[in-house]
């Protein structure tokens, strides 16, 4: 169940950074429902699957919000330091700039 709990919030943090919430919720769902089934295959009770489902489900979301907000931190950090470094390298000159 680690491995799998580690898999799940890998795949959802590179999901946060890359897709939109509307693909990513769909995936989950139907990722969720195949592990539901094959939890029920291997002979697990409905009231088992539904929990493990739901706890799977909840760790997918949460970490892909994690991975969203990290990812526009990170963007946002990209976008300051990007605008800092053209404003450091005007030259001082004390003229006005021409345009």
């Amino acid at each position: 169940m680690l491995k799998s709990a580690l898999v799940v919030v890998a795949i959802s943090i590179a999901a946060g950074a890359t897709i939109r919430a509307w693909a990513f919720a769909t995936f989950a769902f139907l990722l969720v429902v195949a592990l539901g089934a094959v939890i029920l295959l291997k002979g697990s009770s409905f009231s088992d699957a539904i929990a493990y489902c739901l706890q799977a489900l909840v760790l997918m979301e949460v970490s892909y919000l994690a991975g969203l907000f990290a990812y526009s931190l990170w963007e946002h950090m990209q976008k300051r330091r990007k605008r800092n470094s053209v404003a450091e390298r005007a030259p001082m000159t004390g003229k006005r700039p021409h345009g």
